[in-house]
């Protein structure tokens, strides 16, 4: 144990004092609403030109001109093939064609240009031509306009979360305001985060394990320390390099949290509300404190520890692997076809998040989020929508098991692979070397 300790101190500390790791640990949680200020800024200093549309308009839905935002729709009596011209010369941006049309049954309408028109351009023209249309028949079919607007009707769902463990005076369950979109979002960023970190750490271990068999350093390590310790010191030592830095990110996050919720003056510690009357209040103070109130609704607490144990879990289940392969192939161009198959099931977790975040109740979405491969990213993302205690608790179970299982099988090839080079890597051969009794 006390090998394995030395070999753990020697691979965290000599990453933790590189500057790249505390640049990037400090700078990190800064970047993100540094760029979404900029792309914000940006947005708001957007003077987009003026854009001209001729439109040919043979069912005379169009008057003499429409403006749409920054585009000008304007009726042209030219054909279409002069109009293109004009789209290729940079005369106009685009060519609007409304055929002649039974409104009953309309035809589509069809639109030319030199680059592919935004999907908010498109439907701002669909609505404004769709809305023509409906006022046309109206007026046919004789129909009171006014009467049906007001058969229109929109119509808001708040959702609340029911909480079993208080009850309220009136004998019902407590409930918290919660949102579908906060849940949806917190859910893809907790899974990405566990698929960046699994991948660039795992990533880690291989080149460390690769590097001391390639410079035949760990033909001298091993000489006093057995290959599985080895392997263990490893995959420890650079675990508690990406522990080190989501806790720093997390304290750092908490911290920009406070100070913006004390400069904009929130009390975010007994309530979100904000504590000015309502006349001092500007635009910003009331977005940051919609932003905190928000997330009242989530239990914090248990997400971040819930985080912690499954990027733990899914780190040591890929790192084991990854170690592995490092120390059965000389260099990275072989290394490639072995790590695909490892990756897959991080790749399909990804994949399968939108599903997941759609559904999190369905069969499909139970399943993968307690299969240990995907569990990691996926019962992270359903978690935000509410997840049951025992299937939490099974998932976590199902997981350390697999932990344990590939740190096993994984020790059983990287005791034979590291002091192994110069053979052509194969599967047979990987199972050869596990299944050897004694080396």
């Amino acid at each position: 144990m006390n090998k394995i300790w030395i070999i753990f101190e020697r691979e965290y500390l000599q990453r933790v004092k590189k500057k790249s790791f505390i640049l990037s640990t400090l700078l990190t949680p800064l970047i993100f609403p540094f760029f979404i200020f900029i792309t914000v800024l940006l947005i708001d200093s957007d003077e987009q030109e003026v854009r001209k549309i001729a439109v040919i308009d043979k069912s005379n839905l169009l008057e003499d001109s429409l403006s749409i935002g920054k585009n000008n729709l304007l009726k042209s009596k030219l054909d279409i093939n002069s109009l293109q011209t004009q789209i290729l010369n940079g005369d106009i941006y685009g060519a609007l064609i409304i055929p002649e049309m039974d409104i009953y049954d309309p035809k589509p309408i069809k639109f030319y240009s030199k680059n592919i028109p935004s999907n908010d351009f498109v439907s701002d023209i669909e609505r404004i031509f769709e809305e023509r249309i409906r006022n046309r028949k109206i007026s046919e079919l004789q129909l009171n306009k006014s009467s049906l607007d007001k058969l229109k009707t929109n119509i808001l769902m708040d959702t609340y979360s029911v909480e079993e463990s208080t009850v309220s005076d009136g004998g019902e369950l407590d409930a918290n305001k919660s949102s579908s979109g906060l849940a949806f979002g917190l859910g893809y960023f907790n899974g990405f985060l566990i698929y960046m970190f699994v991948f660039i750490y795992g990533s880690f271990i291989l080149q460390s394990v690769l590097d001391e068999k390639t410079s035949k350093v760990v033909e001298v390590i091993v000489s006093s320390v057995k290959p599985i310790q080895l392997m263990m010191g490893k995959v420890l030592g650079v675990g508690a390099v990406a522990f080190t830095q989501i806790s720093i990110w997390i304290v750092l996050v908490f911290s920009i949290s406070t100070l913006t919720s004390l400069y904009f003056g929130i009390d975010n510690v007994e309530t979100t509300q904000i504590v000015n009357t309502q006349e001092q209040i500007d635009q910003s103070k009331e977005m940051v404190a919609g932003f905190y109130e928000l997330f009242s609704s989530v239990d914090v607490f248990k997400l971040i520890v819930v985080f912690l144990i499954y990027f733990t879990g899914g780190f040591f289940l890929y790192g084991a692997f990854f170690a592995a392969i490092g120390s059965a192939v000389d260099n990275l161009q072989d290394a490639s076809q072995f790590t695909l198959p490892i990756s897959l099931p991080i790749i399909a977790s990804l994949m399968f998040m939108g599903v997941i975040l759609e559904n999190p109740e369905s069969n499909a979405s139970l399943f993968l989020s307690l299969f240990p491969f995907t569990s990691p990213i996926l019962m992270m993302a359903r978690l935000p929508f509410g997840v049951p205690d025992w299937q939490l608790i099974l998932s976590i179970s199902l997981l350390i098991l697999f932990v344990i299982f590939a740190l096993w099988f994984a020790g059983r090839i990287y005791r034979v692979g590291i002091l192994t080079s110069g053979s052509k890597i194969t599967y047979k051969l990987l199972w050869k070397w596990f299944v050897m009794k004694n080396y």
